[in-house]
């Protein structure tokens, strides 16, 4: 486009763009054509050649009017930082061709979207890599708020050093059948090369899981920090953990029995996702992608393979002429050289490569891939039902034990508790026993202190009286014989002794009879 008309006359520019969006508006009520895919990237790009921002945005380029009723397919990827070069915008536009001709929309980011809040990068990368998983969020996210019948079904991702070779093959090939029923649990088509599953591209459906998954993806710099710092792939490697590391959350919570297997699918790398080379390293541990591709590597699209050392077999991901697209993955530095010739060959839509018999022949192998799939995913899921079923039935009869057990160790605890109460009771009564016998003892002995005290006292009383009659008698002995010499003189004393051997008629002592009045001395 020539734009020194525009920079002269803006306002007159900007005119023309209004009467042009509302124009498109009412088309689009009518047709059912996309404003945001068809003309709002355009209005910017005409818009930015005489003003400029620094904000962040995410765009979508010009997408061609599509020469077929629209799809319910949609392509989506990111061209930012190292992204925005002239040989990424050519391979743009040969999947701007692809659209056109199936109808397909197209969801491009092109500003980074992510901070780096999310990841904590050793090596200060751009966050494109986790733009990646949050534009397609929000996309998916969007369009689960429309009605089913107007929502898309799946989304593709392609990576934007991709370019397709073969626009005569819809994305619809690729597609599980819906009337396998063991494959409408299938959420993601994803690829596997020598290193693990490749993100390159792949196919989500739109679904409650892949928004899950996601916003997983998302996450995985901040909830694995320590991996995203030692992770060469970064929102790759966040897919192999995901996917397949056992100790991932979407693993080891996984209902079904399947470890999340029956949420995808790996599907042969050729199907969308081809390699331009045999193997990336040669047999000596060179890596090819560490130099400009010559011709010797500009690879003929045949069994005819370079010489790497490794032997001449053909690798399921080397790149055959009609296959959907070749992928530039590890180019970075050289990706001018790389994938110049291949967008070359692209744009001349030669008939050995844009050809509409291979994808005829395709569709036959993807019938049949998805048959053993089906079948496979069945058997696994029945023997995942089986094992569920066997370990609902181990966790049942473990439950009963446990219950039995739990019944029997309260009835042991009952007849514990008891026995304890009951040990205690005896207890107390013993110790009631001996209470009431040292009380009965200590009354006794007080009974019997007070017996011993009583008899004492009465002792006590008769040695008193005994004492007090002696006394009393002794008194009256002597009282009794002084009467008689009381008032003798000393002349006439009477010698006692000499009647200490009278008898008792002797002592002139007066008898019954003689109660006489005491005679005269």
């Amino acid at each position: 486009m020539h734009l020194a008309p525009f920079r002269a006359r803006p306002v007159r520019v900007l005119g023309v763009l209004a009467v042009v969006l509302l124009v498109v508006i009412r088309l689009s009520d009518l047709l059912d054509i996309s404003l945001h895919e068809n003309i709002v990237a355009g209005y910017r790009k005409t818009h930015d050649a005489f003003t400029s921002t620094d904000s962040p945005a995410i765009d979508a380029p010009i997408t061609p009017a599509p020469t077929t009723p629209r799809s319910r397919i949609a392509k989506v990827t990111i061209a930012t930082n190292k992204l925005e070069t002239d040989i990424i915008r050519r391979a743009l536009q040969t999947h701007e061709r692809h659209n056109a001709r199936h109808g397909y929309t197209q969801f491009t980011a092109t500003r980074q979207a992510v901070g780096s809040l999310t990841e904590n990068d050793r090596h200060r990368r751009p966050k494109g890599a986790w733009t990646k998983p949050a534009y397609l969020l929000s996309i998916l996210v969007a369009e689960l708020q429309k009605p089913d019948e107007k929502r898309l079904e799946w989304v593709f991702w392609f990576d934007a050093d991709t370019v397709i070779l073969n626009p005569s093959t819809p994305l619809e090939t690729f597609l599980p059948p819906r009337h396998l029923p063991a494959l409408r649990s299938v959420n993601l088509l994803i690829t596997s090369n020598w290193d693990g599953l490749n993100s390159g591209v792949f196919a989500l459906r739109v679904s409650p899981w892949s928004v899950s998954f996601l916003s997983a993806v998302l996450a995985y710099p901040i909830y694995e920090a320590d991996r995203t710092r030692r992770d060469r792939f970064r929102d790759q490697a966040a897919f192999q953990f995901l996917l397949g590391q056992p100790s991932s959350p979407l693993v080891r919570h996984a209902p079904g029995g399947m470890g999340g297997r029956e949420w995808w699918v790996t599907v042969p790398m050729r199907w969308f996702n081809s390699l331009p080379v045999n193997n990336a390293f040669r047999k000596d541990g060179t890596w090819l992608f560490a130099k400009e591709m010559g011709e010797e590597l500009f690879d003929r699209g045949t069994d005819e393979v370079y010489n790497d050392g490794h032997g001449g077999r053909v690798k399921p991901w080397k790149v055959m002429r009609g296959d959907l697209a070749v992928h530039f993955a590890g180019t970075d530095r050289v990706r001018e050289s790389w994938m110049g010739p291949w967008v070359d060959r692209a744009d001349s839509m030669a008939p050995e490569w844009d050809n509409a018999t291979a994808t005829e022949v395709l569709r036959g192998k993807v019938a049949d891939f998805w048959k053993r799939e089906d079948s496979k995913m069945q058997i696994d899921k029945d023997g995942a039902g089986k094992k569920d079923r066997e370990r609902e039935a181990e966790r049942e009869g473990k439950e009963e034990q446990r219950k039995k057990q739990e019944a029997a160790d309260k009835e042991a605890d009952r007849r514990e508790k008891e026995k304890e109460a009951e040990g205690h009771k005896e207890e107390e009564r013993q110790k009631t026993r001996e209470k009431a016998a040292k009380e009965m003892a200590e009354k006794l002995r007080v009974f019997e202190g007070d017996e011993d005290a009583k008899g004492n006292e009465d002792k006590n009383e008769e040695a008193a009286q005994q004492e007090k009659a002696t006394k009393l008698e002794e008194q009256q002995q002597q009282n009794a014989e002084p009467d008689e010499h009381a008032e003798l003189g000393p002349d006439e004393h009477v010698d006692l002794e000499e009647h200490a051997e009278l008898g008792p008629d002797e002592h002139g002592e007066t008898g019954p009879e003689e109660d006489a009045e005491p005679r005269e001395v």
